[in-house]
Parts: structure tokens; sequence; C-alpha cells
């Protein structure tokens, strides 16, 4: 729209009339092309696609990928999106050679890039729900899935995706919206946790235990699941005999295991110091925070691996149920 169309369109503000002296015809017309330009500015605001907010929020590195991927048409054209924008600086957080490929590799940048955007749809924050799964986009595959969590228990309210915070929410673009993230989703979830489990050859201690326990079926379910993985290192320090003792007594191994695991999903952004886990055995845990690290227990999280149905929580030390652990570690150190 014209300059002059806006101002003919609005005659009551007095634009044109002229009764008035100078002075009041000068105060008049200034005011009308004040409130004309600010009228253009938030129509061409408006006016911005999902990409040209990427643009305009100077996501140059999210804006990369996207090329490389070849989602450019997409993101620019009719089709609607929720975008979980990852900032420039979360990327300086990914390994150098994942970055590297983000960045050369056409089809490692679209496997990624997919689970960020949200098809056919405009979710501002305040749609959102705790514990929501939203469709990623169609090329991640036909069961691909974001979950959403809100924690508001402690502190101001942080909603996460996949486990990464947004950071900006609800930039509004004509064919949808951009959030912006801290961190990005990545690894991409691969299946259930206890996929995740079995896929990682540094837990294939832990997917041992699951397996002789009999909890595949019950992890591979719906959920929602927090899982407090330990490493296979982990296993490793406790004293001797006390792995190969759980190994053979179901119970016993199923009460430890058990106590890893809480019904319900808990990022970083999710645990507090002083925080108390009630977990499926029954028992609670303790999280301890600090600048330096998370703490569950006295165990050291060290990383979070997503899957559909939950998340798993990485630790540098085994999870021994208080009732327990007189018997299975004092015992065994005799």
């Amino acid at each position: 729209r014209s300059f002059k169309r806006l101002v003919i369109r609005r005659p009551h503000l007095g634009c044109e009339s002229r009764s008035y002296s100078v002075v009041r015809k000068t105060h008049s017309s200034m005011k009308c092309a004040m409130i004309v330009l600010l009228l253009a500015c938030a129509s061409h605001a408006e006016s911005d696609t999902v990409w040209g907010v990427l643009q305009k929020l100077g996501l140059n590195t999210t804006v990369a990928l996207a090329n490389v991927a070849g989602v450019k048409p997409f993101l620019d054209g009719k089709y609607t999106y929720t975008v979980f924008a990852p900032s420039d600086a979360a990327y300086t957080l990914l390994p150098k050679n994942v970055l590297h490929q983000l960045l050369t590799d056409h089809s490692f940048a679209d496997k990624v890039g997919c689970y960020h955007a949200v098809f056919n749809v405009r979710k501002l924050s305040s749609d959102l729900r705790n514990n929501q799964l939203l469709k990623a986009e169609e090329d991640c595959g036909p069961n691909s899935t974001v979950r959403v969590n809100i924690y508001s228990n402690h502190g101001p309210t942080v909603i996460t995706v996949n486990g990464a915070p947004v950071s900006s929410p609800d930039h509004v673009a004509t064919n949808g919206v951009v959030h912006v993230i801290d961190q990005v989703m990545y690894p991409v979830p691969t299946g259930s946790v206890v996929d995740v489990i079995t896929g990682n050859t540094s837990l294939s201690t832990l997917a041992t235990a699951v397996s002789k326990a009999g909890l595949v079926a019950t992890l591979s379910g719906t959920g929602p699941f927090t899982v407090f993985a330990p490493t296979n290192e982990a296993f490793a320090k406790l004293p001797a005999g006390v792995l190969d003792g759980l190994l053979k007594n179901v119970t016993a191994l199923t009460d430890v295991l058990t106590y890893h695991v809480v019904p319900d999903v808990y990022y970083d952004a999710g645990l507090y110091n002083g925080q108390m886990l009630k977990t499926v055995e029954g028992k609670e845990v303790a999280i301890k925070t600090s600048k330096a690290s998370v703490m569950v227990n006295d165990a050291t999280i060290l990383a979070h691996l997503s899957g559909y149905n939950g998340v798993v929580q990485v630790i540098d030390a085994v999870l021994i149920p208080p009732s327990m652990h007189f018997e299975l570690v004092y015992n065994n150190r005799k």
C-alpha cells in the first residue's frame, strides 16, 4: 500500500483539515506521518516469512544449515512451520566434526534439521504443554516427534524441546513462528529409551542388566521415563562381586535398576538443587546442582540422550537404593 492511500483511509486523524492554524496543521501532519510510518513498519514486519525471520534474528548458522539441507524454498514459501532455531552460540557446543558435517553434508543436515521444524502448524509458546509430543518435519520419518517440557516449580518457567531450552520464543512469521533455543537437538532420537541404551556401546553393561531383569518391554512402552544410565565404567567401579551378584539375583537387580528410573521426563533444565524425585522402585533420589555440574545422589550427569518415550541421563556412578547399600556394597567388601 502506498503512503498516500494510507493517509486517505484515516481522514478522522485530521490530516487534511484546513481550518487549523499553520502550527496546528504542521503538528497534525507530523502526527499523521509518524502513524503512517509505524503502520508501514508493522506491515513490513508481518510480511516476513519464517526464512525472513531467521535472517532478521541473525541466526546465521541455522540459515547456513537450512541452505545445506535445501529447505529455504519451504521456509520461504506457503507452507506453515513452527521452527525451533538454535542460536549461533548453541552450535559452538557441538563437537567440531559434527558441526563441520552439518554445514557440508546435505543428508546429515536434513536429518538433524528436520527435528527442529514442526510442519503444517503454528505453535506459539502459549500453545505448548508439558510432555506434549509434536510431529517432527516429515523427512524425519513417520513416527518422529519432539517432546515439549515445561518446568515451572522452581524459579522462572522454562520451556524445553528435547531438552533444549527456549530462550527467545514467539517470533511470528506469515507462515509460522520461530522459537530460538540454546542447544542443537543432537543426537536426534533413535527410538525408545531402551533403543538409546542398546545402541550406545558405552552403556552395554546397562543394556545387559535391563534385559536380564526383564525390563525391556516396560521401558519400550509409552512412558514417559527418565533413566539415569550408568556407563560401563560406572559399573566397573562397583566393589568386586557386586555386579556379578546382581546379575544372578533378578529381584535385587530389578530393585537397583528401577531405582534409576523416574516416571516423568527431567532434562537438565527441570532439575534443581535440593529436588527429590520419586523413582519407580519407590524411593527418592536427590538432585544437587552447581555451576560445574548436576548430580543425582553422588553420580554426575554426563550427557542426555532423547528417546521418543523419555530421556536417558548418562551418569558416572551406579545408584544403590539406601536399603540395599549395606548388603550390596559393605558385604561384598568383606
